[in-house]
């Protein structure tokens, strides 16, 4: 039986085991760095897998779990992401997440609404099938089960980079990085994938405008936080429209909110608001980090006010290795078939996998997951309540993955 016959009637065989798996990460859902129950649940099914070194903890609450061939040969890694947002799932499905916890001081519901749930299905999926070829895998295969991709708490890293900082890429030295993630644009057994700039970077931006208090009846014996806030709102656009060459390609400034006050008759003495700020060139990024902070001063000033601009969490552009990519398509047809392989735009989303793509040469993809019973334009994107994986895509998302990994360490000449 030829490998990829094997891996096929492994994953197979892996199905009922993983839908099982898939269901009960839908129903423990958890949010970044409180992922206690997940990261537990996999170190112990890790563990109970053959020719695996598990290091538990990493990040605070993820792992890196290590498979070594019988022969020798480079190291190749999978990260699957497995933090949960604060959403209330709405998808009727049986097995539906009826979690909650506290966020930000409030109660709230949490929900898998953004397929983490089925990204670490697969690489469980892929652990245990590579762990019954172990004979046949030249090198180290190296799981990189990552808390926080959905973003850190208020003054934390991210998981990908706290990964990084921790030392994940060495010990064994990875040579490249692997990311499958679920997307609902396309269905279980088709991919998507491109070369170059995938995900734009993202910075996320705080300012405070410090006026001076007074009764709204009187606004000229006080310095309006307000309106010095709503011109810099209106003003902030002009810096994509007429500052940045789009030609370099696609960038976003979106404020989040904007508010200040608790009374109709007080003029505040301050007011707030967050922005997220995207690029798809970091040239562009950085004239947009310099020139908000400057005009958030300018236009403080202007209304006899003050700025503090404060830089939250960044994550930087994610680039798809060329050569990676064109090595590896072949390998992807021929487990998807050319016509199930779509390439996609680059996305004004972020990925903190652009942590482990700065570092080695990484390929990040998608594999479909909208239901196969509606059409896709009934299908909810990722993050919206209604969300949901079609349980068809663990199996074929595994079959992907073996194959990819197998083929580098064989192959090990494809990597950069």
């Amino acid at each position: 039986m030829q490998l990829n016959q094997e891996i096929e009637s492994l994953t197979e065989s892996f199905a009922s085991k993983q839908m099982e798996i898939f269901r009960w990460l839908h129903q423990h859902p958890e949010l970044a760095y409180h992922e206690v129950e997940t990261g537990q649940y996999i170190k112990k099914y890790l563990e109970e897998l053959p020719g695996f070194d598990v290091l538990y903890p990493v990040a605070k609450t993820g792992s890196k779990a290590v498979l070594h061939g019988d022969k020798p040969g480079v190291a190749v890694a999978i990260r699957a992401d497995m933090d949960a947002l604060p959403v209330k799932e709405e998808t009727g499905l049986p097995y539906a997440s009826k979690a909650k916890t506290s966020y930000n001081g409030n109660e709230t519901d949490v929900a898998h609404v953004c397929g983490h749930d089925a990204n670490t299905a697969i690489a469980l999926g892929t652990a245990t099938i590579l762990s019954k070829l172990k004979e046949n895998i030249k090198g180290s295969v190296v799981f990189l089960f990552q808390p926080a991709e959905e973003g850190a708490p208020t003054g934390m890293d991210g998981g990908a980079l706290t990964m990084v900082k921790e030392g994940v890429l060495k010990d064994p030295e990875v040579k490249a990085v692997l990311g499958l993630h679920a997307n609902n644009t396309c269905y279980p057994g088709q991919v998507m994938v491109r070369e170059g700039a995938t995900h734009a970077s993202q910075d996320s931006i705080f300012i405070r405008i410090i006026g001076e208090q007074a009764h709204g009846s009187q606004p000229w014996s006080g310095k309006d936080p307000i309106v010095a806030g709503a011109s810099l709102i209106n003003s902030l656009q002009t810096l994509i429209s007429r500052e940045v060459d789009l030609q370099k390609g696609a960038a976003v400034i979106t404020v989040g909110y904007f508010w200040g006050g608790i009374k109709v008759n007080i003029i505040p003495e301050g007011a707030d608001m967050g922005l997220t700020v995207r690029s798809l060139n970091k040239d562009n990024r950085d004239i947009l980090v310099k020139r908000i902070k400057e005009l958030a001063e300018l236009k403080a000033d202007m209304h006899g006010c003050k700025a503090k601009v404060i830089f939250g969490q960044h994550y930087p552009l994610n680039i798809n290795n060329e050569e990676l990519y064109q090595n590896l398509l072949p390998t992807i047809e021929q487990v998807a078939h050319p016509e199930n392989v779509l390439y996609y735009l680059s996305s004004t989303k972020s990925e903190d996998f652009s942590y482990f793509s700065q570092k080695v040469p990484s390929l990040y993809m998608y594999y479909g997951a909208a239901p196969l019973n509606k059409p896709i334009s009934e299908s909810k994107p990722n993050h919206h309540p209604e969300f949901m994986v079609d349980e068809a895509a663990l199996k074929f998302a595994t079959g992907l993955e073996c194959n990819l990994v197998l083929d580098l360490l064989e192959n090990p000449e494809k990597l950069p």
